[in-house]
């Protein structure tokens, strides 16, 4: 396993959309951006045999989310994300231990396999509309077999074999 985080990916995510040589390559909503960081995820762990984060998938009514990521960009609404959150980093002299800092994608431009994963699925995905996306991942085994509990509000987390398959 790979020391990304889940946030990780998703503002690598972000900066790649918003820093394209093209441009901006498309919308990237918060509920797009689950979508695509879920198949991010699926395809690298398919290809690599390993995770590329250990944050988990819990199974949501619009698919699989990443609590943290949700929490993070759910302020834009459905708006596009136009940049990378800051992250926190200890140091010992900051205000409770924490400072700010802006986001650095050398931290995973650096890693050619998980930079390869993460160009192709956003490429792939990212002119689909999100709720296309939404679809996808309701055809899957993992989300489907757990519909009703899904939909009472049960916490449920998709495992590494569902990942996987």
């Amino acid at each position: 396993m790979n020391n990304y985080t889940a946030m990780d990916v998703a503002n690598y995510i972000v900066w790649y959309v918003n820093n394209s040589e093209e441009g901006p390559l498309g919308a990237l909503t918060p509920l797009k951006l689950q979508k695509i960081l879920y198949y991010v995820s699926t395809t690298y762990l398919k290809k690599y045999n390993r995770l590329l984060f250990s944050d988990s998938f819990q199974k949501w009514q619009y698919g699989p989310v990443v609590k943290d990521v949700y929490h993070e960009f759910k302020t834009v609404g459905v708006n596009h994300i136009t940049s990378p959150k800051l992250s926190l980093h200890e140091k010992a002299l900051a205000v409770f231990g924490g400072m700010k800092q802006e986001y650095d994608p050398c931290k995973i431009n650096s890693d050619k396999e998980a930079v390869e994963i993460i160009t192709q699925v956003v490429n792939k995905l990212i002119s689909r509309k999100a709720f296309d996306l939404v679809g996808l991942t309701h055809k899957e085994v993992a989300w489907k077999d757990c519909i009703d509990d899904i939909m009472l509000g049960k916490e449920l987390t998709y495992t590494a074999e569902e990942l996987y398959s």
